[in-house]
């Protein structure tokens, strides 16, 4: 590792990681610094690397697959499953097919899933610009709609939730009522600790101006997601490219996408916080949806084992090569995550599992525009810029 080509007078190399404080991911940073000013920054993945497409290749059946993807990071469980649910359906000729009750439910967890991870990092942004208090304060909301899934839908993080045409769990219209309640209720809990926190001058001065990327740059790196919307780039896919009913969401709506200009790291926090205000109208929107259709239990609206079996088969008389066949020779899906778009492409299924999937992550390219935002920045302001980020090194090691 070297940074010979960065070199100044009076500079020194700092390694910090792969193991770090806390619960931190296993990742390298190697700093380039004269003391204050961070003139390069090169970062070393792959540390606890896992090798998820032979292992997916090895489960024996599509559950046990969507739960391995489920898993390799943990705060997008829900976003990954669906993008891998939404290639299967589309393998399968089924994505026109869902009932529209289905499409509204994996919405409403898409966004309470978009919500809880957004709060979570607040609190980690506060944390990085040392307000104790409101770090503890979101945080403590996080861990509220956590609580909230684990009730009704016994996983933290919505796991074990997302199944081929549909959703795993039975929940009547009074559970979801129940949720949205509960949601809305720390959802505006949490807007007032914003509004006191947008007063704390200390904290909005050290967000402006930090780890500033400009539209070029963005453009250059690909970046995705909240990294993409604070440098005025809009890619998020619920309104590029809609799927479930996000087209009709967005089109009946006054909501527009959270695009901020700056490219700081004060920028990425407005974003976040623009995007809870969204995703609580958005639920309020899947909930009143439900009632209009008359909603009464998941189980009304599922798939049945027998349609699928008879799906499998006959996707196994299909020949691969054959492009003319109605389900193709692959499948392809997405969901935008909290933190961008996740896609998965997938092929070779043998009549219980795909042999070969392909999943990608947001993370993937913001990493890298991660370390190219920190040139030139203060050594102080490297853990703003790092939880303004979010990335997840899991993904990155998947």
């Amino acid at each position: 590792m070297s940074h010979s080509n960065y070199k100044f007078l009076g500079d020194y190399e700092f390694i910090w990681g792969p193991v770090r404080k806390g619960t931190a991911e296993s990742i390298l940073f190697n700093f380039l610094t004269s003391g204050e000013e961070l003139h390069n920054l090169e970062i070393t993945a792959g540390y606890k690397k896992r090798n998820s497409k032979s292992i997916l290749a090895g489960k024996r059946n599509l559950c046990e697959q969507i739960l391995l993807i489920e898993r390799i990071s943990g705060l997008h469980a829900f976003a990954a499953s669906l993008s891998y649910c939404l290639s299967i359906e589309d393998f399968f000729g089924l994505t026109d097919k869902g009932h529209v009750n289905i499409k509204i439910l994996r919405m409403f967890f898409a966004e309470l899933e978009r919500i809880r991870n957004h709060i979570e990092n607040l609190s980690e942004i506060a944390e990085s610009t040392y307000i104790v208090v409101p770090s503890a304060l979101y945080a403590y909301y996080a861990e509220m709609l956590k609580q909230l899934s684990q009730k009704f839908l016994k996983s933290r993080y919505l796991m074990n939730i997302n199944y081929v045409g549909g959703i795993k769990k039975n929940l009547s219209l009074k559970d979801m009522e129940n949720i949205f309640n509960s949601v809305k209720s720390t959802v505006n809990k949490v807007q007032e600790i914003i509004k006191k926190n947008m007063e704390t001058k200390s904290h909005i001065d050290r967000l402006k101006t930090t780890g500033k990327i400009d539209l070029k740059a963005a453009k250059q790196f690909k970046a995705n997601g909240v990294a993409a919307k604070s440098a005025g780039i809009s890619l998020d896919l619920r309104i590029k490219r809609p799927y479930l009913l996000y087209g009709e969401l967005y089109g009946e709506t006054n909501l527009k996408p959270a695009i901020f200009e700056d490219g700081d790291a004060f920028s990425r926090y407005m974003v976040r916080i623009e995007e809870i205000r969204q995703s609580l109208n958005i639920l309020e929107y899947c909930y009143n949806m439900l009632k209009k259709n008359r909603f009464s239990f998941t189980a009304d609206y599922l798939l049945s084992r027998k349609e699928l079996e008879e799906l499998k088969e006959e996707s196994t008389r299909l020949q691969p090569a054959d492009k003319d066949t109605k389900y193709g020779k692959h499948g392809f899906g997405y969901a935008e995550s909290s933190e961008g778009a996740i896609f998965c492409y997938i092929k070779d299924f043998d009549g219980n599992i795909f042999k070969k999937i392909n999943i990608k992550y947001p993370f993937e390219s913001n990493y890298k525009l991660f370390a190219y935002g920190t040139k030139n920045t203060m050594m102080m302001d490297f853990n703003i810029n790092e939880a303004s980020y979010n990335f997840s090194v899991a993904a990155l090691d998947k």
